[in-house]
């Protein structure tokens, strides 16, 4: 009982703090905190033009994601979006027991496609990164997941 006590105070702490500031936490978690989404290289990746017709509907220009990794463009009604996220090659992970999960080694070193939440994600290591990106709309399938994949490391050059 001793040992649970402070574990409990810690976790009270901790959701203190949290409620104190929800703005703050929010923008740790998107990367806000880091800078703007217009200085965030992967948003300046894409125009939200050219991610409106990944995703099959209009969204918006690219916000911060991911703790600042990534960059997420929404659709306007939020029913649909499109992220891309670079991060060290070690965070890299293949979801193998996912339903529907397909190694993909034509797109690079530890390539896959996986549907999920709504949509698909696709990902592969090249070099010291791990790029991944997903689509959600009624654009989204393997094959526009695929070319988002390789239009994203074709301007990651």
């Amino acid at each position: 009982m001793k040992l649970l006590s402070p574990i409990f105070i810690g976790c009270i702490l901790a959701t203190a703090v949290c409620a104190q500031d929800p703005k703050k936490t929010a923008a740790q978690l998107t990367g806000d905190a880091k800078g703007s989404a217009a200085n965030n290289p992967v948003c300046k990746l894409f125009t939200a033009a050219e991610a409106s017709k990944y995703v099959g509907k209009t969204v918006g220009n690219g916000q911060n994601a991911a703790m600042g990794s990534g960059c997420q463009w929404a659709a306007k009604d939020y029913e649909g979006d499109m992220m891309v996220q670079i991060v060290a090659a070690s965070y890299h992970v293949q979801p193998t027991l996912g339903k529907g999960f397909q190694a993909m080694p034509s797109l690079g070193t530890q390539g896959y496609v996986i549907p999920e939440m709504g949509g698909w994600t696709a990902a592969v290591l090249r070099g010291k990164e791990s790029i991944v990106v997903a689509v959600a709309g009624p654009s989204a399938s393997q094959q526009t997941v695929v070319a988002l994949l390789k239009e994203t490391l074709s301007r990651r050059k």
